[in-house]
């Protein structure tokens, strides 16, 4: 019996243990992520070698010279040399594993050269996520996903299109239980196959807290249940062949971030546009909140710049 309650004490010491490693770590991830945010703000490089591996690779589809950390550096500079006064807000963070989710707002004035745009003086703000990867306390590895259809609309370079908010907007206050990390990936999962791959519309119901708040500043027109049904509807039609392909999941508490890649046909009208028979593939990072094992809350981060210039609506950069 005493050898029984010593493994029994031996054994709990040991899930004890890996279960406050695995939050210091964590932790001291969101930490490392907190610099990063200090270095967007400051433009000071001097401790960027100390937060970045030097075989660091990013991943970014509206910036796709950026691959490496000499071309982050320059990122960073030409940034702030457009906007001197820019400053990024990390509105959330969602971390687990090797891995951290960063949602953010960013704002400046357009005061400088940016992507061959002349200064206009305007101000602006834009959103996006990033989803970071550590190794031996350093980021090896980024992938960003960011509103720059809607910087650009700010900028006048682009037709507003009907937009006048490109904040996150107010958050929802409808709480409830945050279930566990694992249950609410699967939620996920299931909402992606059969939702978007199945087209099973009335799965929404299932899944979705009927005071459902959506956050997608590019579209501004779906802020709800009722509305993302609609907008699903008009999608499926535009896009027949529609399907997500989920690259990778984050969760933490009652939140999971999902990166994915998003390939189909242009066969049918969409948001007015004649179907142009294009291929489409475009990239996304999406956070969900649960409660009571369903999702009241979504926040979409979609290259929907890339996406209208698949369609040739946008001229692609040069």
């Amino acid at each position: 019996m005493k050898n029984l309650i010593l493994l029994f004490i031996g054994v709990s010491f040991l899930v004890i243990s890996a279960c406050e490693k695995k939050v210091d770590i964590t932790a001291k991830n969101k930490a490392i992520l907190n610099r990063v945010e200090v270095l967007w703000n400051t433009g000071d490089l001097a401790k960027i070698d100390d937060i970045f591996a030097t075989d660091f690779v990013n991943h970014d589809p509206n910036a796709p010279e950026v691959i490496d950390l000499e071309g982050y550096k320059r990122y960073i500079v030409t940034t702030r040399n457009g906007f001197p006064d820019f400053h990024v807000t990390q509105e959330d963070m969602i971390a687990e594993g090797d891995k951290v989710a960063s949602r953010w707002t960013a704002r400046g004035t357009h005061q400088g050269e940016l992507l061959g745009i002349q200064p206009t003086g305007k101000q602006a703000t834009w959103t996006g996520i990033s989803i970071y990867r550590f190794a031996d306390g350093k980021i090896v590895e980024a992938w960003w996903n960011k509103d720059v259809l809607g910087l650009l609309q700010q900028l006048g370079v682009i037709p507003p299109m009907g937009r006048e908010d490109f904040s996150w907007g107010e958050p929802s206050k409808v709480t409830g239980d945050p279930g566990d990390p694992e249950a609410n990936k699967a939620i996920v999962r299931r909402w992606t196959e059969e939702f978007y791959n199945k087209w099973n519309i009335e799965v929404a119901d299932e899944l979705i807290a009927a005071d459902y708040v959506h956050h997608n500043p590019a579209n501004p027109m779906t802020r709800d249940l009722e509305g993302l049904k609609q907008w699903a509807t008009m999608l499926f039609i535009g896009f027949p062949d529609f399907h997500v392909t989920t690259e990778d999941l984050v969760a933490e508490s009652d939140k999971v971030a999902k990166r994915y890649t998003v390939t189909c046909t242009h066969e049918g009208e969409y948001m007015g546009i004649p179907p142009t028979d294009n291929q489409i593939a475009v990239t996304g990072i999406e956070i969900f909140r649960i409660a009571d094992g369903k999702i009241v809350e979504s926040w979409w981060s979609v290259d929907y710049l890339g996406m209208l210039q698949q369609l040739g609506v946008i001229p692609p950069p040069e």
